[in-house]
């Protein structure tokens, strides 16, 4: 059901007034040069006031030298870097630099929008570094074909840092792809923690044969947006970006897990699913007119996840797909309890090679 219209008149005006009184009252600096922003790429939308509702994450944060910091953080993934090559060494010297961080607490960013006089404040960062909004603008800011929002945060003038972030516009109406990375799309081998923390952090990350060119097939239909979706923490979000455009998957929104220390690093099965099925109810809720299709693995609780929100927004789902990675067959008591109640045809378990079950 539509809100009244006054209803979002008054949070727009809301949304508006708060900013102001932000940016009127915070005496935000430039970042000092140990300082650095980590934006993960969010969601826009239309507004029935006619303007662009956006989501900004932000991380702010100090990188840590040290290499004793380096070396208990392998001792703690229990990887022996003398055993490594140099190659692998240094690439795990790139994807560990942001567990060796110290979080900014109560900082002020500001950002610079693309198209937009002035600058915005985020709210004060919170202990762990973090600072979400949901902003408004003008509708007329997110330009150009990939109808994006452009920002970056605010750096003095002698600083050629450039710390950028978007949220791409995504249609009231349409099919959002909400996809699972790990063992989805990526190679990592969940199931076995040594193996997956060697390609999590060692080894080149490799595509799931396929997924990609199924993706892009997806994209065709203008009105198609992707939501990647994991557990692994929002640091790994550097070399999990190079990978989706190294690998030729469309863009599209990133949701990663809320992990700023390195001894949260591995999620429990628990953890896993509330950051999984709370991302998904956003989704949901925000867009209500959209088809979502959902894809993951059979290799941790994909099929648990997707059975519970396809009985929930029965209406809202399009399809499912999961890739069988554990080699249980489409018939086993699994599948038949994860997705008891749900169309049996809105549901497919896929193999490597196998086509594309949903258009």
């Amino acid at each position: 059901m539509k809100r009244p219209i006054i209803d979002d008149l008054w949070s727009h005006m809301l949304r508006v007034l708060c900013l102001c009184t932000l940016a009127s009252t915070l005496q935000a600096a430039p970042l000092d040069a140990d300082e650095e922003v980590m934006f993960i790429p969010g969601i826009a939308r239309a507004t029935d006031a006619g303007a662009i509702e956006f989501d900004v994450h932000a991380w702010l944060h100090e990188k840590e030298p040290l290499l004793v910091a380096h070396r208990v953080l392998a001792r703690y993934l229990d990887l022996d870097l003398e055993k490594l090559s140099p190659l692998e060494r240094a690439r795990f010297s790139r994807r560990a630099a942001l567990f060796r961080t110290e979080s900014e607490e109560d900082n002020v960013i500001e950002l610079v929008i693309e198209g937009v006089k002035g600058r915005v404040a985020l709210p004060p960062t919170a202990r762990n570094g973090r600072s979400d909004a949901r902003l408004t603008v003008d509708a007329s800011v997110a330009r150009g074909p990939e109808e994006v929002v452009r920002f970056h945060a605010y750096t003095a003038l002698t600083d050629p840092r450039r710390f950028k972030g978007e949220a791409r516009l995504v249609p009231a109406q349409g099919l959002s792809v909400i996809s699972d990375i790990d063992d989805t799309i990526k190679h990592t081998n969940v199931r076995d923690q040594r193996e997956m923390l060697l390609n999590t952090f060692v080894r080149r990350f490799t595509p799931v044969e396929g997924m990609a060119s199924h993706y892009r097939a997806l994209a065709a239909s203008p009105d198609t947006r992707f939501h990647y979706l994991s557990a692994s923490p929002i640091q790994l979000y550097p070399p999990l970006a190079d990978f989706l455009v190294g690998g030729g998957f469309p863009p599209g929104s990133v949701h990663l897990r809320e992990s700023t220390t390195w001894r949260t690093l591995i999620p429990s099965e628990g953890e896993s699913r509330i950051h999984k099925l709370a991302v998904i109810e956003r989704l949901l809720a925000d867009f209500p007119q959209r088809r979502f299709l959902l894809v993951g693995d059979s290799g941790e609780s994909d099929p648990e996840i997707y059975g519970e929100v396809a009985r929930a927004h029965a209406g809202q789902i399009h399809g499912i797909v999961i890739r069988n990675v554990t080699q249980e067959s489409r018939e086993a008591a699994r599948y038949a309890k994860a997705f008891e109640g749900v169309d049996e045809g809105l549901w497919h378990v896929i193999h490597e090679k196998d086509a594309w079950p949903v258009r």
